[in-house]
């Protein structure tokens, strides 16, 4: 009897070793994520993303693959973002415009003139106040921000100058179809048109709009200053787009897959940034020789006239919450 009970412990033992072994070999199992985007393949974000993808595979040995699909593959931002949501994409990077449709407070990060530059953007982001507002954020949309990405200042591109808001008057500018950016080209005088960006080239070459605005990086890539040669320096968003990943997704990762993407991303994701900026200021030399008008504006009349924007937008954000991010040193 006594033999028979030391069998079966035996055995016991080695069921629980096998279940145990078996548990940790599962972990090791491979992931495999779905990132969208609509940037052109060679738009800085597309080759940041790019690298991401080639490092994790790498320090993962496999086990975690990136599977990156630029150019809108996926559907337009609004479609990507509901893939987030339905579990069909795993990582994005979207606009502030399109995920604050979800949770409003974020709008703040995309308010008009808030940010200096790419670096105080930064310091927003990592800020108490910034982390308190994407914290929330993911309790409510069950989507993580991982990293912003420095999309670039945004400028107004024209068929003819415009050197202050009057000027501007009643043009017709392509703008995303999201709230704040069609509330502050209404408050600048302009006749907003939301479209999506593959449709603005030809909207430009056929007067369906008389400009748009966007980076550098951007309208470059798409091309568009072969259509629209007066470049306003209006500055008038230092713009991000971060990089997210739903919820669910990110609990699939195990603590090592975790620490290997936490760490792509501070080389490879963070790299775009310094990539931005570099190509910002080398491309608007190259742009004057290439026929193309960069026009200084009245600045102030334009910050002047976006501030109706800025206090309606304390309903959603929060009072003092836009003026504390832009006081940052």
């Amino acid at each position: 009897m006594k033999k028979l009970f030391i069998a079966i412990m035996i055995v016991s033992l080695a069921s629980s070793f096998l279940f145990a072994a078996g548990q940790q070999e599962g972990s090791k199992e491979k992931v495999v994520f779905k990132l969208a985007t609509i940037y052109a393949p060679d738009h800085p974000v597309s080759i940041g993303l790019d690298n991401l993808a080639k490092t994790v595979a790498i320090e993962s040995n496999g086990r975690l693959e990136i599977q990156h699909f630029p150019a809108s593959q996926l559907g337009s931002e609004p479609s990507i973002h509901e893939g987030l949501r339905n579990y069909t994409v795993d990582m994005a990077v979207m606009g502030i415009s399109e995920v604050g449709k979800r949770y409003a407070p974020v709008l703040v990060f995309d308010a008009p003139f808030i940010f200096r530059d790419a670096d105080h953007m930064l310091k927003a982001f990592s800020s108490e106040t910034g982390k308190r507002l994407w914290s929330e954020f993911e309790l409510k949309t069950d989507i993580k921000m991982l990293s912003p990405i420095y999309y670039g200042t945004r400028i107004l591109t024209t068929t003819k100058p415009v050197p202050n808001v009057a000027t501007l008057k009643g043009m017709k500018i392509r703008v995303p179809d999201q709230p704040n950016s069609v509330d502050t080209w209404k408050a600048l005088g302009a006749t907003p048109t939301p479209m999506n960006l593959g449709e603005v080239y030809l909207s430009l070459q056929t007067g369906v709009v008389d400009g748009q605005e966007n980076p550098l990086a951007t309208i470059i890539s798409s091309k568009f200053h072969e259509v629209c040669k007066f470049f306003n320096m209006t500055y008038h968003s230092v713009q991000s787009v971060p990089l997210f990943i739903s919820t669910n997704s990110y609990n699939k990762l195990d603590d090592e897959l975790k620490g290997i993407l936490n760490r792509a991303i501070e080389k490879d994701v963070k790299a775009i940034t310094e990539t931005i900026k570099q190509y910002e200021s080398s491309e608007l030399q190259n742009l004057s020789k290439q026929g193309i008008t960069l026009v200084e504006v009245d600045r102030q009349g334009f910050i002047d006239a976006a501030q109706p924007v800025v206090r309606a937008g304390e309903a959603s954000w929060g009072k003092g919450v836009y003026q504390t991010l832009q006081n940052i040193q």
